[in-house]
């Protein structure tokens, strides 16, 4: 079984019936919706097809809203059409929502005239545009092209090292996040953190729209972030490295080295950790992926990355299919290797009976060479303990709960089985085997381990861990 999970992005591509069955087909684990481009009305559509495609394919996959965010980006241009720019051209960024056109582009973030300076630099299009500042009365940036190229519409603006007066959280994320809530969403990215106050009031929206059960994903797209990583990772459920904002915010070369600082505090305070932008870039256009990228995907996997995801590859590209199918062999060929994957002591957060239990599952399971490890759990704790921990068996989590099964299919070597436990939790164990060699997740005469942990100690049917052969 694969370890390490993949993430599609959904969009125009993707965005059907047919698509959809082929990327659970190939592999994904956990489908997007990114949040800065669509309507709820396009959104409520998707979140729809892809609950009715899992069901088809007797899968559980979790659906995660991902945010906008304070992205700053260009507006409309007249008639849609790209705008080319050349260097040494002057070209004029003005505060407003209007179409631009040849000389003039508008963007509705008004705080970036009034932070920029003469002298710092712009780069628009994921960078493919470097534009210098001239001049600011803070509405309209006077600039010049110094790299030149294409500008489409709604095209973001990166200003490195400009300090921009926004909170992680806008206007329109609060409505979004109310809205993805009331769909059921499984998980939540808030875009562009920078504190841990952007993810406390992250929480107390969630709280107060009824999701305080959701777990909250924290991208990593700011250098300030990485000044306050230990206390961004201790507030959140999960983190992304989302380089691509991240790429442009920092010079380039320090985010191969952010990332793994990111991965190593992620892996030790024991929440997942999402590798994101460009795994597979070239598969956009291309049906294959070039070798840089196959070995950047491979080395996610040896750092002990939780998830991988894909966003233009899946949301837009000619090969959406075809890329999570590359994905999943990539995952799967670099965890054959006998090289151990990164392996980090995670901190004792959890100096309890619980962690004992699930340490104590670990090591039965390494040492009696078991086929899997099943979870016996409601809420999902058991299972995310388990995953922290790294075992060499996949952890099946038996839960009767379906957004307790959706939301662990982002978490490592996590395989969810949906399933009625009963009153008795010792003899869910029993029914959960049957259930493993019936899917197929097992064979007939394989060893299992079986643990289940309870906070209530008196409890004669919780708080186990035995080995058995089925």
């Amino acid at each position: 079984m694969r370890h390490t999970k993949i993430i599609a992005t959904v969009g125009p591509a993707s965005d059907s019936d047919a698509m959809l069955d082929a990327l659970i087909a190939a592999g994904a684990d956990v489908f997007r919706l990114n949040f800065s481009h669509g309507t709820h009305e396009t959104h409520a559509a998707t979140f729809a097809r892809i609950r009715a495609a899992a069901a088809r394919a007797c899968r559980e996959i979790a659906i995660l809203q991902d945010l906008g965010g304070p992205k700053i980006r260009t507006g409309a241009l007249a008639g849609g059409q790209p705008l080319q720019v050349k260097p040494g051209e002057k070209l004029r960024i003005e505060t407003g929502d209007f179409a631009g056109g040849p000389g003039r582009l508008s963007t509705t973030f008004d705080g970036l005239a009034r932070s920029v300076r003469a002298g710092d630099r712009l780069l628009l299009a994921d960078g493919v545009i470097e534009l210098k500042v001239d001049a600011t009365d803070g509405r309209v940036i006077q600039t010049t092209v110094v790299e030149g190229g294409r500008i489409g519409e709604h095209k973001g603006i990166n200003a490195p090292g400009v300090p921009l007066p926004a909170s992680a959280i806008t206007p329109k994320d609060v409505d979004d996040l109310k809205f993805g809530l009331s769909l059921g969403v499984d998980l939540l990215a808030l875009s562009f953190v920078q504190t841990a106050a952007d993810l406390r009031q992250a929480r107390q929206l969630m709280l107060d729209a009824g999701g305080a059960g959701v777990p909250l994903v924290a991208k990593i797209e700011r250098p300030q972030a990485l000044e306050h990583l230990d206390e961004i990772i201790s507030s959140c459920d999960a983190v992304m490295v989302a380089r691509g904002d991240l790429g442009l915010e920092m010079p380039l070369e320090r985010v191969p080295r952010a990332q793994k600082e990111i991965t190593r505090s992620a892996r030790h305070h024991g929440i997942p950790v999402i590798v994101a932008t460009q795994v597979l870039e070239s598969m956009t256009m291309e049906a294959r992926p070039t070798r840089a990228e196959v070995n950047d995907a491979a080395n996610a996997v040896a750092d002990g990355a939780d998830a991988i995801m894909l966003s233009g590859e899946t949301a837009i590209g000619a090969y959406a299919a075809k890329a999570v199918q590359t994905l999943d062999a990539i995952i799967r060929d670099a965890e054959s290797s006998p090289e151990p994957v990164s392996e980090l002591p995670v901190a004792p957060i959890h100096e309890d009976h619980a962690q004992a239990i699930c340490e104590a599952a670990v090591t039965l399971a390494d040492r009696a060479d078991v086929q899997a490890i099943v979870a016996v759990t409601r809420g999902g704790a058991t299972a995310r303990r388990l995953s922290a921990l790294r075992p060499s068996a996949p952890i099946v989590a038996a839960t009767e709960l379906g957004e307790t099964a959706r939301r662990l299919a982002l978490h490592w070597g996590v395989v969810p089985l949906c399933m009625d436990l009963g009153e008795k939790l010792d003899a869910a164990s029993a029914r959960a085997g049957r259930r493993l060699v019936a899917q197929g997740l097992v064979k007939a005469g394989d060893a299992v381990v079986f643990v289940s942990v309870n906070a209530d100690l008196t409890r004669a049917d919780a708080n186990y861990l035995k080995i058995q052969r089925l």
